[in-house]
């Protein structure tokens, strides 16, 4: 048997195959044609180039995503890294993002400094913060609106497996970082894309939402000394102090009067109206501090603190979809209106007034003529 071959490859298939005649395949490691001839193929040599090799892509003038492939390959196999994609999103959330989550420069400072510092000893606040910021950019470049959006979700989707391992070793140490992630968990559901079909629908979108507010405030009983003492104190600070002024003020609003008029004269059973009104009773506060605050000096907290104060009763009976919760839940919607200087906010409330109006029947779709009024909606 005479020497053996070197299978190189040329334009139109390897020398080999060329001489025999016969076109080559180029199937790897080695061609048909070499494994019937014994001859030795280029592609199973060890350092032999069997290809090209690719020309970089040129680089683009412009930034775009949205996540590095650094991070992508990395993912996979649990240590995920960060590329220059991730320090623009951290760049962008420090320079902007932090300041559209309160108006109270205090909190504005807190969002900026204190929490990405709790993101660089924690990564699943990290990735959070890098999701919350893809979306403002999101927000704010609807030309890129789609690979924001799935860069925000695949660095979500990472903080939530990480956060998955922690949260049943939760302490005074690691709390702060859950409720962190926790609060922008929420930010993050409000900021997501929305579909008309979402709202207790298809996914049960919304009642998850306030799953995660109630979440939150388990985590806060938990690790409570540890939040009102450690850096994130001034949240807690200010928020003591607008939950003070809450009490204070009267539950007594004319739509809610009415409101609790209509329900007592269609809810028979004590327990479920007495559920009903002191819910209604807890929203008339919230009502009455937008209206002494004013819409332009409200905060995050003076509306959803309502969702906070939400009985298990109450939330079993808008799972169960009966039409007063949904109702009450409805004219909810009228003050996350004040909401929408926040990107985030923006939409909501039409959002949730027209996912309870395709759930209820036509009696009560008529109780509902008040906040379709003051939200501009009309079916």
């Amino acid at each position: 048997m005479g020497p053996r071959r070197t299978h190189t490859k040329s334009r139109n298939g390897c020398q080999s195959c060329k001489a025999r005649k016969v076109k080559c395949d180029e199937t790897r490691p080695q061609c048909h044609n070499c494994i019937k001839h014994a001859s030795e193929c280029v592609f199973k040599t060890v350092g032999v180039v069997a290809s090209p090799t690719p020309t970089p892509p040129a680089a683009s003038s412009t930034p775009t995503p949205f996540v590095s492939e650094a991070t992508r390959l990395t993912a996979d196999n649990g240590t995920p890294a960060m590329g220059m994609a991730e320090m623009a999103l951290l760049h962008h959330f420090c320079t902007s993002t932090c300041y559209t989550i309160s108006r109270h420069p205090v909190l504005q400072t807190l969002w900026q400094i204190t929490v990405p510092q709790f993101g660089f000893s924690y990564q699943f606040v990290f990735r959070a913060i890098l999701a919350l910021s893809a979306l403002h950019l999101a927000h704010m470049k609807p030309e890129h609106h789609a690979q924001y959006v799935a860069a925000a979700e695949f660095h979500h989707n990472i903080a939530l497996q990480m956060v998955s391992v922690t949260m049943p070793q939760i302490n005074e140490e690691n709390g702060p970082a859950v409720y962190l992630f926790s609060t922008i968990t929420c930010i993050i559901e409000c900021a997501m894309p929305r579909k008309r079909d979402d709202f207790w629908v298809s996914n049960d979108k919304v009642l998850q939402w306030l799953r995660m507010f109630r979440g939150t405030v388990a985590i806060i009983t938990s690790v409570n000394e540890a939040l009102r003492k450690g850096p994130l104190a001034p949240m807690f600070t200010l928020g003591d102090r607008k939950s003070s002024n809450w009490h204070a003020r009267s539950s007594s609003q004319r739509p809610l009067v009415d409101l609790q008029r209509l329900i007592r004269e269609t809810v028979k059973d004590p327990e479920e109206l007495q559920c009903y009104e002191d819910t209604i009773d807890s929203l008339g506060k919230s009502f009455a501090t937008v209206a002494e605050n004013g819409p332009q000096n409200c905060e995050t907290a003076d509306i959803f603190i309502w969702l906070t104060r939400l009985s298990d009763n109450f939330l079993a009976f808008l799972q169960r979809k009966t039409p007063e919760s949904l109702v009450i839940f409805a004219y909810f919607g009228v003050i996350t209106k004040e909401l929408e200087w926040a990107w985030w906010m923006q939409g909501f409330s039409v959002h949730l007034i027209r996912g309870i109006y395709h759930n209820l029947d036509e009696e009560h779709r008529y109780w509902l003529q008040w906040p379709m009024q003051q939200l501009g909606w009309v079916p």
